[in-house]
């Protein structure tokens, strides 16, 4: 198949996107969700844990369709980055 036929230029970075680019960020949403969400104490674990798999999906689905593939890791370090300063902000006090 010529590669311009290709569906997807570098299948096996897009699936490692998809895979664990989206579940580390996924995974940092959820853990910083609680911080910034306005309810109270035992919904702001509850409701993070419930909404993990619909961003995991989101971000997954995301990573399949982006054209290209730098955009879909970008958005990655960029939430996780937010979410991890926003931990970082809330435990240091």
């Amino acid at each position: 198949m010529p590669k311009s036929a290709r569906l997807f230029s570098s299948p096996k970075l897009r699936l490692l996107a998809c895979l664990l680019g989206a579940l580390i960020a996924a995974t940092l949403i959820t853990a910083g969700a609680g911080i910034y969400l306005p309810m109270n104490e035992i919904d702001r674990i509850g409701v993070p844990i419930l909404l993990f798999p619909v961003t995991w999906t989101l971000l997954f689905l995301y990573a399949a369709m982006v054209k290209k593939l730098w955009h879909a890791w970008l958005l990655f370090i960029l939430l996780s980055l937010v979410h991890v300063g926003l931990i970082y902000q809330h435990l240091a006090g």
